[in-house]
């Protein structure tokens, strides 16, 4: 057993000289951390702006209601807009109503419910809708675009000049992102 450890012994110094008769120190490879990330390289894409918070980055975002709402709710919503193009605002939120009984988790007739809110001077209600309309988009960025366009003009009626102008700010990030590419 003794000459076993004074074999080791000898062995482990003469790993730590050479033989040109110069000093090596011997240093152990640094231990592998069980599921540690091993570092790679990034690969080389052109980079995609980041996506303001809140925002989904997710590709296959619908843009349009059409591209999310069955047919029934897409002839409200031809409607509602027709509606408020002709400056009848009420007739448009009825249509609407009509459409969220069809789908009540369509952020798209939210949206453009809180328009109609806004157009009949209901800033109020046109905030909390349009904020309700936020909540179910799931961070689709063309949907809370139009939703804080409206929340900034009902803030600016509703005399709130900081509400506004954080709305304000969030619409120029979101327009800034979609400008860059954000959002394919």
């Amino acid at each position: 057993m003794k000459r076993i450890v004074v074999l080791g012994m000898v062995l482990g110094l003469s790993a730590c000289a050479s033989s040109e008769g110069q000093r090596r120190v011997w240093t152990p490879e640094e231990p592998t951390i069980v599921g540690q990330p091993v570092a790679t390289p990034a690969p080389s894409v052109p980079a995609r702006p980041l996506p303001p918070p809140g925002i989904s980055d997710a590709p296959g975002q619908p843009q349009r209601a059409e591209d999310l709402s069955g047919a029934a709710v897409t002839a409200l919503m031809r409607q509602a807009r027709t509606a408020l193009d002709a400056g009848a605002p009420q007739q448009a939120a009825s249509a609407l109503e009509r459409a969220l009984r069809i789908e009540p988790r369509n952020p798209f007739v939210w949206s453009l419910l809180g328009e109609a809110y806004l157009a009949q001077a209901n800033y109020a209600q046109a905030d909390s809708v349009a904020a309700k309309s936020n909540a179910l988009a799931h961070g689709n960025p063309w949907v809370e675009l139009q939703n804080w366009r409206t929340i900034a003009n009902a803030r600016a009626a509703l005399g709130d000049p900081s509400g506004e102008s954080a709305a304000r700010q969030r619409v120029r990030e979101l327009e800034q992102w979609l400008q860059d590419g954000g959002g394919r």
